[in-house]
């Protein structure tokens, strides 16, 4: 299983020279089965963009969606694949408390889009989803929830020889929450995390549904990951407080990294 970083920044995309090297688009992760060369798509932030625009004509792909927080869906009505006739998409929504299918097609309509989905050359199918495990083509995918306001999810999704979890978007500090995420994570190939705040940030941001680096540390310690990737920087950080909050993180986890866009690695 390929994996591929094509938005790792939270809440705003924050474009700056001095955030180039990490980079600036909001969450967008490709995994690829490498035996199939099926393609599943995690979150539709702006990094979604050019990730549409690196792709075949016409492809055939699945998008799964942690929840509907504007910096992961912002990107979706300009994935380029919906633009070309013969593309098969499907779009498997979270069925959060009083979500609909209708939530996805309001991003395509006025005022927040000039066209609606229907008048698109390929209109994705929308399919909601709950916690447990969902086949999606040739992926296994297992849903948890998080604690975030309005709620997500997180998803494990099965390798070959180890696993991949993603778990953006979760505020530690609720001891049943706590306790469910790290059953679920436990022994992960590599786990991609929250890690929107520095431990000092922390305290004034209670209840904003993120975690500090230093929790994303200490949480893939005690699941045993495999490989830990810091995601969700938060807007404003520069590439030199990325880098640095990376050189602590692996005092305490050696094989923490900070999620950059670009950056490819194998599950």
């Amino acid at each position: 299983m390929l994996v591929r970083f094509w938005g790792v920044r939270g809440s705003v995309p924050w474009s700056r020279r001095e955030s180039a090297i990490f980079g600036c688009n909001t969450p967008c992760i490709e995994v690829r089965d490498e035996a199939t060369n099926a393609l599943l798509i995690l979150d539709a932030g702006t990094g979604i963009v050019g990730l549409g625009e690196s792709l075949d004509h016409a492809p055939e792909a699945a998008i799964l969606l942690s929840h509907y927080h504007w910096d992961h869906v912002q990107g979706l009505p300009f994935f380029a694949p919906f633009f070309s006739r013969g593309s098969a998409l499907t779009i498997y929504a979270p069925a959060l408390e009083g979500a609909s299918t209708k939530d996805v097609d309001a991003m395509f309509e006025p005022p927040h889009f000039p066209m609606s989905s229907r008048s698109l050359a390929s209109p994705p199918r929308v399919r909601l989803f709950d916690a447990g495990d969902v086949r999606i083509g040739d992926f296994h995918v297992a849903a948890a929830h998080l604690n975030h306001p309005g709620g997500a999810f997180a998803f494990r999704i099965r390798g070959s020889t180890s696993d991949l979890v993603y778990a953006s978007d979760h505020e530690f500090g609720n001891p049943d929450a706590d306790e469910r995420l790290a059953a679920f994570a436990l022994n992960s190939g590599a786990t991609i995390i929250d890690a929107h705040f520095t431990p000092e940030e922390l305290p004034a941001h209670a209840g904003w549904g993120h975690a500090s680096w230093r929790q994303a540390t200490e949480f893939a310690s005690a699941t045993g990951a495999g490989a830990l990737w810091l995601f969700h920087h938060r807007p404003g950080r520069t590439d030199g407080e990325v880098e640095a909050i990376a050189a602590q993180a692996r005092r305490v986890y050696p094989a923490a990294r900070a999620a950059r866009e670009g950056d490819v690695f194998r599950v």
